[in-house]
């Protein structure tokens, strides 16, 4: 049995696929990026690595431990009409697996998601939220308004830092982060957009920064790639 198997064999993900044609991850990611991760083949045997096996465990953790007034792994999915000359009023949909959706008040409710980092980026998030989490958790957001749900318009990051060392900034091996979201209109526009340009030709710019080469399941495709 090799390392991966090994990695994957110890933990039992709760997802399934909801046959979307985009995530919420997918909208945090560079416009460029989402194109060819859209239009060009994934990379092959792409191995999973030590810290999202790690984020595997402190989610299942989290789902095993029963709370009150929590939703857990929650997977949604709402539909968009997108027009086009070719589609006319083909229907996109949109998915999501929220990892939290905790009650705070009565009938208003706070999304919240699981991250594991090493050292070095979770100091710099800690300072700051990154982009990235306030479009997907505004996007869980947005989601969950078409079932109903009120949402608080600021959602919690639930930090586990891997090789934790003290420092002055005050952060610790766990840290709960609030994140303001955006609001619905704004996120709507943005879904809105990054669906035409993964939809469309080629984006004529490349957003990616260089070194996301490195980590990018579609670089073997992509005539830009920079390794």
């Amino acid at each position: 049995m090799n390392n991966r198997n090994g990695i994957n064999g110890m933990v039992v993900g709760n997802y399934f696929d909801k046959v979307t044609d985009f995530s919420a991850s997918d909208f945090t990611i560079p416009n460029y990026q989402l194109w060819v991760k859209k239009n060009l083949p994934k990379n092959k045997d792409v191995e999973q690595g030590l810290q999202p096996w790690v984020g595997q465990l402190v989610h299942k953790a989290s789902y095993d431990h029963p709370e009150v007034n929590v939703i857990k792994e929650f997977s949604a999915t709402r539909n968009i009409p997108i027009s086009s000359a070719t589609e006319p009023y083909k229907h996109v949909v949109i998915g999501g697996s929220i990892d939290r959706i905790s009650n705070v008040i009565r009938g208003v409710w706070q999304i919240e998601d699981i991250k594991t980092q090493g050292m070095y980026p979770a100091k710099s998030a800690f300072k700051t939220p990154k982009s990235e989490w306030i479009k997907q958790l505004s996007v869980y957001a947005w989601l969950m308004e078409d079932y109903g749900f009120n949402v608080e318009s600021v959602g919690i990051i639930h930090q586990y830092v891997m090789g934790f060392q003290k420092n002055k900034d005050g952060m610790e091996m766990y840290n709960k982060l609030e994140i303001p979201l955006m609001s619905m209109q704004d996120t709507d526009d943005m879904i809105v957009n990054k669906i035409d340009i993964a939809r469309g030709p080629e984006p004529v710019s490349v957003d990616c920064d260089s070194w996301l080469c490195g980590y990018c399941d579609w670089s073997n495709s992509c005539r830009h790639n920079k390794l």
